[in-house]
């Protein structure tokens, strides 16, 4: 049974996907909501001159709404969804890994970020993101590749031994 080989020492580069949907941080947040639903992303890259500089999530976009149409506190109480940025919005500076860092540090960033989905900068310009799925179907293949190649030392073992 052969398995294609996998890479624990993969870099986030080679498993980022490239096509990474951002936005300005003047972006309105009407805009970002619309580019969000049109290509089917949880998140955006809030970048300026390529640079990372936040990401606003669906979450975020849904906790405005509802604070500036639920809230009487006067933080929330004048804010109008049309003149709304993604600045306003974002998280900034959020976490992010080096382009060359290995799949235990992706995991590390992930998890210390509490993120499904972490970009992947060079010379702090973005380059990609990778999402925690990416991760596991990485992960799952590692996996196949081990199994399969201890099924193979056993058949090796068991050819090798005297007989019983």
């Amino acid at each position: 049974m052969a398995t294609e080989r996998t890479d624990l020492g993969m870099t986030a580069r080679r498993l980022a996907r490239a096509d990474v949907v951002s936005v300005t941080p003047d972006t309105p947040i009407t805009e970002t909501a619309q580019i969000m639903r049109n290509r089917t992303v949880g998140s955006v890259l809030v970048t300026e001159n390529d640079v990372l500089v936040g990401v606003v999530t669906d979450r975020d976009i849904a906790a405005e709404v509802v604070a500036a149409n639920g809230s009487s506190s006067l933080t929330h109480k004048d804010i109008d969804l049309k003149t709304l940025t993604a600045r306003d919005v974002m998280t900034a500076d959020p976490q992010s890994v080096d382009a060359d860092a290995k799949v235990q540090r992706v995991l590390r960033a992930m998890n210390d970020a509490h993120a499904r989905r972490i970009p992947v900068v060079d010379d702090n310009k973005v380059v990609g993101i990778i999402a925690f799925d990416d991760l596991v179907l990485h992960l799952a293949g590692e996996c196949m590749h081990v199994s399969a190649q201890l099924d193979s030392l056993a058949e090796v073992i068991h050819a090798e031994s005297p007989p019983s």
